[in-house]
């Protein structure tokens, strides 16, 4: 955990130091620490089920119970899961390779969610954690189960990060 924290001094939006120290603190069974690293996460992926899961242990191990059901029924109701595979950034932009995936979601009374389209935001960002380029992409219906590849390429100069939004 000290090695990522300290990664994370140097440079605060970097998604693999920070994925690393919310499982650490899973290892190291602190709730307190495991939810903060995941909702800094899950700013950054808000449609990543594996991270959101992550937030929601965090926050049941904290002993935020409320807080915990809240962020469950938010995993229990996504459609979609979308997870970034790769990113390399360049002197003269980034590339973002990832997948969406289908999921089986459920309204907050155990009713099914029904597939729909989605746009994603890919913001590329700086060192400063501005916005230096984004790309939307159109993520298609999606059955449980099935899979879309996502592609993201983006022109400019000091790209160190990456974060994604619904439009």
């Amino acid at each position: 955990a000290a090695a990522f924290e300290k990664v994370l001094t140097t440079e605060p939006y970097h998604r693999d130091a920070l994925f690393g120290l919310a499982n650490s603190y899973i290892g190291l069974k602190n709730g307190p620490k495991l939810a903060a690293a995941s909702a800094r996460l899950v700013e950054i992926e808000p449609l990543n089920a594996e991270v959101v899961k992550m937030l929601a242990n965090g926050q049941r191990m904290a002993k935020k119970e409320a807080q915990a059901n809240k962020t469950a029924m938010q995993l229990l109701s996504m459609p979609v899961s979308v997870s970034v595979t790769q990113f390399a950034p360049t002197a003269a932009g980034a590339s973002i390779t990832g997948t969406a995936a289908g999921r089986e979601a459920l309204t907050t009374q155990g009713k099914p969610v029904a597939a729909k389209p989605i746009t994603v935001v890919f913001e590329f960002l700086d060192a400063k954690g501005a916005v230096v380029a984004n790309q939307q992409v159109e993520i298609p219906a999606l059955k449980p189960e099935q899979t879309h590849p996502i592609q993201v390429q983006a022109q400019g100069a000091g790209i160190i990060a990456w974060r994604y939004k619904k439009a």
